[in-house]
């Protein structure tokens, strides 16, 4: 369906001036058919091939690259549960701009001016704050709540709900746990997970692990290529496998 008759049916609002490539595809309609607005603000550029799916929103001057999945609802099993495909709100702010290949699912929102790398994937019910850069190739799973003005660099992975508080900066290569159990649907058994936090602050170096459960206190730093497995205290600097205590950071 093109996007004049999703006009006609009141399934796509479009402001002034978008910038709307001819190969855009529309899916107001989620998995079990029930279809939602398309809402899209003024000044927004839409480039080839872009899927936008039912229940986004997106603000004044976002910029959507070539081949982005925008809202895609969840289906199929996951931890312990069956999503049956139906689509959720999805808010894209003001001055937010998606690179080509990144995949946004249904129920994520993304403040204002943040930026999502290349082939990133941003899964279920995530809310990410405002002037965040997220690089390219990354994972982040179900329902993170990432900051304001925070930095991750590529192919880090952050596990199904962690937290980043604002100024937070995880490095390359990062990675994060949150179950212990390592169970796959197991009939009647339903995963404990236990997500890793960020405090406001924290800098986290190339290629870390971080077990699950732990937190990273505020301001702390976590060396290159550390091995995480218990919380660091405010202002610690840790490093190494397993990661152990080398000094405080000075103040200022």
């Amino acid at each position: 369906m093109n996007g004049i008759e999703l006009q006609r049916q009141g399934l796509l609002v479009l402001g002034e001036n978008v910038m709307l490539d001819e190969s855009v595809i529309f899916l107001p309609r989620d998995q079990t058919g029930e279809a939602k607005i398309i809402k899209i603000g003024n000044n927004v550029r839409i480039m080839p091939s872009a899927v936008i799916c039912g229940g986004v929103t997106i603000g004044d001057g976002a910029v959507i690259e070539a081949q982005v999945i925008l809202g895609q609802p969840e289906y199929g099993y996951a931890v312990g549960e069956v999503y049956t495909g139906k689509a959720k709100q999805t808010d894209i702010a003001e001055g937010v701009i998606l690179r080509a290949g990144s995949i946004i699912y249904s129920g994520v929102s993304i403040g204002k001016n943040t930026t999502i790398g290349h082939r990133t994937l941003v899964r279920t019910d995530t809310q990410i704050g405002s002037n965040t850069q997220l690089g390219h190739n990354m994972t982040i799973e179900r329902s993170c709540r990432i900051g304001d003005w925070v930095r991750c660099t590529g192919l880090t992975h952050i596990t199904s709900s962690t937290v980043l508080e604002d100024r937070v900066f995880l490095g390359a290569l990062v990675g994060t746990v949150n179950d212990k159990a390592m169970i796959w649907k197991q009939e009647g058994v339903k995963p404990e997970l236990i997500p890793p936090y960020f405090g406001y602050g924290c800098t986290v170096g190339t290629g870390a692990k971080i077990a699950a459960g732990v937190r990273i206190g505020r301001m702390a730093m976590v060396g290159t290529g550390s091995v995480v497995t218990k919380d660091v205290a405010p202002n610690a600097i840790v490093m190494g496998v397993p990661a152990k205590f080398y000094k405080m950071r000075e103040e200022g």
